[in-house]
């Protein structure tokens, strides 16, 4: 058995959910019989229904509000809803969340995690994931089956299926465990959506100082339906909201076009951005790890490129 774990939030699967299903797809050899679906959260039964129409397969939809709730405790809820037996491979998207829940799920299933995976060789059945700041790959074989987590926009989406799959929806009970959720608070959420965004402008700590960001968002605001992103520097000094932040720990991007302002590339930004996006990276340091992995490369001072850029801009 296959099961793909998938969360909703509102009433909009995330871009990530078809790819995870192409990514059974290829497991099951391309069959849906033997995989099942659980989406989860407060619009799990639209999600449920949205998801086994586009994809084929039968998906159980858990009713519940996952902001209420430690993701260790939700974890452990979601676990009690898996086959008992014959599990082979879970699969979620890799994002934060899963990052805190996946591990939990494969001590509860006896199995091996293999995070942020990027692809799958169906001929060799090896799991592959970006190694050496983008540079390399990372081949990984779980034979036995895993706990999987997908990088978004690591896979083409699986086509829409000719039959949907049946839904069953019921709600999901979390029982409390030691840690208690005292209090939430909104936070700000930026421009755009990361995940889905075609076109993502984010800034590095060569932006300098907090008050310079006026510049960097009017740059953003220049190129329409650009999503605003950083490096996970400027959410630790609370500059940026953490939604904003691209990489390993914060939001794996599936855009087209990746424009880096002051961003140096560490191995955890860079594991955020496919191997399919065209980056551009503006950093004066030849040596900036970014640069690696950059289609081009513009070695000049941050402000005066953001300034003729936009009085560029202006002319069109």
């Amino acid at each position: 058995m296959i099961t793909l774990i998938i969360d909703i939030s509102g009433a909009h699967l995330p871009a990530v959910s078809m790819e995870l299903a192409a990514l059974a797809l290829r497991l099951n050899k391309t069959e849906t019989s033997g995989i099942m679906a659980v989406v989860y959260g407060k619009e799990a039964a639209l999600g449920a229904r949205r998801f086994a129409e586009a994809s084929g397969v039968d998906t159980l939809g858990l009713v519940c509000d996952p902001e209420a709730h430690p993701a260790a405790d939700m974890a452990t809820a979601l676990r009690a809803m898996l086959p008992a037996q014959g599990l082979r491979h879970l699969l979620l998207p890799h994002t934060p969340w899963s990052m805190e829940v996946a591990p939990v799920l494969a001590v509860g299933l006896g199995l091996p995690t293999v995070p942020c995976m990027t692809g799958y060789d169906t001929e060799t059945a090896t799991f592959f994931r970006n190694a050496g700041s983008g540079t390399s790959l990372l081949h990984v074989k779980a034979p036995a089956g895993g706990v999987i987590t997908l990088q978004a926009g690591a896979l083409s989406p699986a086509p829409d299926a000719d039959v949907p799959g049946r839904v069953t929806v019921r709600p999901l009970a979390v029982a409390p465990g030691p840690v208690r959720i005292r209090s939430t608070s909104a936070r700000e959420k930026g421009n755009a959506d990361l995940s889905g965004a075609r076109v993502v402008v984010s800034v590095g700590r060569g932006i300098g100082s907090q008050e310079n960001l006026s510049l960097f968002r009017r740059f953003a605001e220049a190129l329409p339906g650009a999503a605003t992103g950083c490096s996970r520097p400027l959410v630790d000094m609370g500059w940026m909201p953490y939604p904003c932040q691209v990489g390993i720990t914060g939001t794996a991007i599936t855009a087209d076009l990746y424009i880096a302002l002051g961003i140096s590339g560490s191995t955890q930004h860079l594991a955020g951005i496919p191997r399919g996006t065209t980056v551009i990276s503006v950093n004066r340091d030849p040596g900036a790890a970014i640069h690696a992995v950059s289609d081009l490369i513009v070695e000049a001072d941050l402000f005066p490129f953001m300034e003729a850029t936009l009085a560029l801009l202006a002319t069109k």
